[in-house]
Parts: structure tokens; C-alpha cells; sequence
């Protein structure tokens, strides 16, 4: 029976932020959440542009999402560990935990991306600009 609530509530709680980021446009309303790094430090994180990219990306134009946040293409792997952890922690199905697990190398690969990407993208020369997510 908890397996059918936990799963109801992320098909909800999932379904609702898809809407809303489909039927909002972040670049134009300026109703998403704002970043809290970017407004104390004044640089941009790994995120910025992501919720941009998200509504960008559910409209289908997958190539200007990957110009406010190129972090997008690692969006199935959230959603695949995201599932995991639902399973193993919450749940507590351990036994039929699915074939492929993110490894500890795959792990410190992603962080030093992101690192890398952030550090980057807050370079004000060419080419790192386009790294940055329009204004």
C-alpha cells in the first residue's frame, strides 16, 4: 500500500511542476525560482537556466535549451537515480534493485563536471560567454 502512495504523490508532485513549466515561460514571466548562489555571489551555478531549459526542452526545441543549460543531457541519469533512490531508501526494495548503478568514478566524473562547467561559464571571454545562459 506505501508503494502506491509514494508513487501517486511523485506522479502528482511530477505532473504538476511539468504544467506549470510548460504552460509558464520562465524567460518572459520571470515566475521561476530564483537562483539563491547567483543572488548572493553574482555568479552563475551549474543550474542557472535550468528551469529555461526545462520549458524550453518540454516545448521541443531541444537545441536552445542546451544554450541556457547544456547540464540538460545529464537529465535521464537524474531521473534514473532519482528511481533508485525511491526504491531503495523509500521503499525498501533492495532486492531487485535495478542492473546499473552509478559507480563511485561516475560519481566524482559528474561532480568535476559540474564544477568544471560552472567555473567556466563565468569566464567573461569568448568562447566560455556561451557558456552562460542569455540574459
Amino acid at each position: 500500500m506505501k508503494r502506491i502512495w509514494v508513487w501517486s504523490f511523485l506522479i502528482m508532485v511530477s505532473s504538476i511542476v511539468l504544467i506549470f513549466y510548460y504552460s509558464t515561460d520562465p524567460v518572459h514571466t520571470h515566475s521561476g525560482v530564483p537562483c539563491t548562489f547567483k543572488i548572493v555571489t553574482g555568479y552563475n551555478c551549474s543550474g542557472c537556466g535550468g528551469q529555461r531549459a526545462l520549458h524550453l526542452l518540454l516545448h521541443g526545441e531541444f537545441l536552445q535549451a542546451l544554450r541556457y543549460n547544456f547540464l540538460i543531457i545529464f537529465f535521464p541519469f537524474f531521473i534514473y537515480l532519482l528511481y533508485v533512490v525511491i526504491k531503495v531508501y523509500i521503499l525498501k526494495e533492495n532486492n531487485h534493485i535495478p542492473k546499473f548503478m552509478f559507480s563511485n568514478d561516475l560519481g566524482t566524473i559528474v561532480l568535476v563536471i559540474v564544477i568544471l562547467f560552472t567555473i567556466l561559464r563565468n569566464i567573461p571571454y569568448k568562447p566560455f560567454i556561451y557558456l552562460a545562459p542569455p540574459p
